[in-house]
């Protein structure tokens, strides 16, 4: 589990600091920090933030006069789970490359999400030990790696304050709305009025993942609420969100959550499920579309399963 730190006190946070882990320093809402660290000094706000190794002092200059502030230490456990799933792209030694000095990022679309869902987990809802807080985890390590490689290799991605583009934006609407159909990469294209190079090069650019992985992780991220409902077995949501095979989804759900299906426990506050990790709305939507059932299996090109 990541160790957490939220404050809010400028005081508190204007001082120097030591972790035993890689820490993720994050500005919250319209805060504004200056980060000084081993010769870096850099100013953080909702568009940036930084990655400080471990054992190595940082010093936080506050500029705001309320200063919600996150701090994420990245533990071996969220970075071995990372490295398993996207392997052989993850590797230790690069890893080791990338933590091994501070760095300041932009503050992508998706690195904002997270932050935000894990903090509600975490902060809010208490949930320490949730399936959900385990994916947040696994993902904001797994864009912690890709970030730093792309800096290494001189290329970036948009910051999240840039707005997603038309492109992307089509593609995820079709999406949702077909979330439990058969879609076909070259169909998604056609309906986007682009090429499928062009599509695929979007998605990994502004989600750091192609359309087949965003849609797999979609339908993975009903299941754990259909689950989570108690309404329905393993098995119905199994069938419900597509999958003809019980192994490939139990298979699919572990990789992605860190535990099998079998294991979700009810999470609930004030009698509603806890938010899932990619947004309420399109996630509220998609599940009306499950509760209608499909026996089909769906399926991409590259396959999405």
């Amino acid at each position: 589990m990541f160790t957490l730190r939220f404050e809010r006190d400028p005081d508190r946070l204007s001082r120097e600091f030591t972790h035993a882990e890689p820490v993720m320093v994050l500005p919250l809402d319209s805060t504004v920090l200056t980060l000084s660290s081993d010769g870096l000094t850099r100013r953080l706000d909702r568009s940036a933030f930084a990655l400080v190794p471990a054992r190595t002092a940082y010093g936080l200059e506050v500029q705001s006069a309320v200063a919600p502030t996150l701090v994420l230490g990245v533990q071996p456990k969220a970075r071995d789970a990372a490295r398993r799933e996207y392997a052989p792209h993850f590797t230790n030694d690069l890893w080791a490359r990338v933590v091994e000095r501070p760095r300041v990022f932009a503050r992508t679309r998706w690195v904002d999400e997270l932050a935000s869902r894990y903090l509600f987990e975490r902060h809010v809802c208490q949930k320490h030990g949730s399936a959900a807080a385990w994916f947040l985890e696994v993902e904001l390590t797994k864009e912690l790696f890709y970030l730093g490689k792309e800096q290494l290799e001189r290329s970036t991605r948009p910051s999240q304050v840039e707005q997603p583009t038309d492109l992307l934006r089509a593609a995820q609407q079709y999406l949702e709305a077909h979330l439990f159909e058969p879609v076909a990469l070259p169909k998604l294209a056609r309906e986007c009025h682009t090429s499928e190079s062009t599509l695929l090069r979007v998605f990994r650019r502004e989600l750091g993942v192609p359309p087949t992985v965003y849609l797999r992780n979609r339908r993975l991220d009903e299941a754990l609420l259909l689950l989570e409902s108690r309404k329905y077995s393993v098995s119905e949501v199994s069938a419900r969100i597509g999958y003809s095979n019980l192994p490939a989804f139990t298979a699919a759900f572990s990789r992605r959550f860190g535990s099998p299906p079998s294991r979700v426990q009810p999470q609930t506050r004030e009698g509603h499920s806890v938010l899932p990790p990619h947004g309420s709305v399109a996630s509220a939507r998609a599940l009306r579309v499950s509760r209608r059932g499909t026996s089909k299996k769906p399926s991409m090109t590259r396959s999405s399963q």
